[in-house]
C-alpha cells in the first residue's frame, strides 16, 4: 500500500460524507416541492423544475445524489478489482457519472433559463 492509497481514503470518506450531507439536507425540500406541485398536475411539476428556483435546486440535489452513487460504486469497483480492470472500472464509472450528471444539467439549465 502506498502512502497515497492512504490519502485517497481519507479523500473519498470526506467526500462522501459531504456528498450523504447533501442528499440528507436536499431530499425533504426536493420531496416536499414535488409533493407540492403533483398535485396541480403534469404541468406545474413541468412549470417548478422550468423556475430558477426548481432547477437550482434539482441540480444541487441531483449533483449530491450522483456523485453519492459513483463513490459507492467506486468502493465496489475498489474493493473487488485489481490492476487494468480496476482502473478501467473507475474511468466507465466516472464517464458514466459524468454524462448522466452532465445530461441532468443541461437538461435542467435548457428548461429554466432557455
Amino acid at each position: 500500500m502506498s502512502a497515497n492509497s492512504a490519502g485517497h481514503g481519507t479523500k473519498h470518506f470526506k467526500m462522501h460524507g459531504l456528498a450523504g450531507w447533501g442528499i440528507i439536507i436536499g431530499l425533504p425540500f426536493a420531496a416536499i416541492h414535488a409533493l407540492l406541485t403533483i398535485k396541480h398536475g403534469p404541468d406545474s411539476v413541468v412549470h417548478w423544475l422550468s423556475s430558477t428556483h426548481g432547477a437550482l435546486g434539482m441540480i444541487a440535489f441531483l449533483s449530491a445524489a450522483i456523485l453519492y452513487c459513483k463513490l459507492e460504486m467506486d468502493e465496489v469497483i475498489m474493493d473487488y478489482f485489481d490492476g487494468g480492470l480496476r482502473a478501467f472500472g473507475q474511468l466507465a464509472n466516472t464517464l458514466v457519472a459524468t454524462i448522466l450528471w452532465l445530461a441532468c444539467v443541461v437538461g435542467l439549465v435548457l428548461a429554466a433559463f432557455v
